[in-house]
């Protein structure tokens, strides 16, 4: 009797220890919401409200470097501020090097036939939904990220260094740009020494109003951490209210449609 009475307490509190333990699984399975807000439908890890991350990005036309702050909506929706600047180029740009044995600078890389460089500030409001995850510490997510809004172009000369024909100055080269009077030597490629530094031209650039537009697939691999780490890939379309003339000998157009990928790095709270 007294050890059939000793077995049964075993179980007893066998049990009552297996209840008390069992919130640790759980917690696990529904882990804490911090910063949940007042618009989330559901619990999914650690959450936060406010991103802002900058990144780099490379397109089938150029370059960029961006920035954007977002703030959730809801769980599945978040609205974004974008900013970016960018240079855009055309398609038939190539650069050449002439090897002359003249002065002391070797000659520099130059695109032939080019007259202007283009480049752009870029201000977007968009949106980010949710279309996957997965929910644990440090986890995987997919969204679809768009957003449009306004660009500012600004077309600026592109300067060559051309031969000086005229020896009495003493200088070896003389920056031109492209112009009817000058076109016969901004198009002999026998005769240039090389591309001008890009701040030639800057006190003659022109403004370009346009409109901008993205559409892409984000993958932040660090959903749960206090820092952003995500990887973007998608297509972009520029449109200006007139043709940007960065090429003489090619067609040139208001529309710049093309794919882009982004790496962007930055902090949530």
């Amino acid at each position: 009797m007294k050890l059939g009475a000793l077995f049964v307490g075993m179980v007893i509190c066998f049990q009552v220890l297996a209840q008390d333990t069992v919130v640790a699984p759980q917690s696990k399975s529904n882990p804490i919401v911090l910063n949940k807000g007042n618009n989330a439908t559901k619990p999914s890890g650690l959450s936060y409200e406010h991103e802002f991350s900058m990144g780099a990005k490379v397109t089938t036309t150029g370059w960029g470097i961006f920035g954007d702050l977002t703030k959730d909506v809801n769980y599945d929706k978040k609205r974004v501020m974008y900013f970016e600047l960018a240079f855009l180029k055309n398609p038939k740009e190539t650069k050449r090097v002439n090897e002359f044995t003249i002065g002391f600078t070797p000659p520099k890389p130059f695109v032939y036939g080019k007259q202007n460089t283009f480049f752009n500030l870029k201000a977007a409001i968009g949106e980010k939904r949710l279309i996957g995850e997965k929910a644990e510490k440090s986890g995987f997510q997919i969204s679809a990220n768009y957003a449009g809004g306004f660009s500012a172009g600004f077309v600026k000369p592109y300067y060559l260094e051309a031969l000086n024909t005229d020896s009495e100055d003493g200088n070896l080269t003389i920056p031109i740009r492209y112009s009817p009077e000058t076109e016969s030597l901004f198009l002999d490629a026998t005769k240039i020494y090389g591309a001008s530094g890009f701040s030639a031209g800057f006190n003659e650039i022109s403004f370009v109003p346009g409109l901008f537009g993205k559409a892409g697939l984000n993958f932040d691999w660090a959903t749960y951490d206090d820092f952003v780490k995500s990887a973007e890939t998608g297509i972009g379309a520029e449109l200006y209210l007139k043709e940007i003339p960065i090429m003489i000998q090619e067609n040139n157009k208001p529309l710049f449609v093309y794919l882009y990928l982004s790496l962007q790095f930055g902090k949530k709270w």
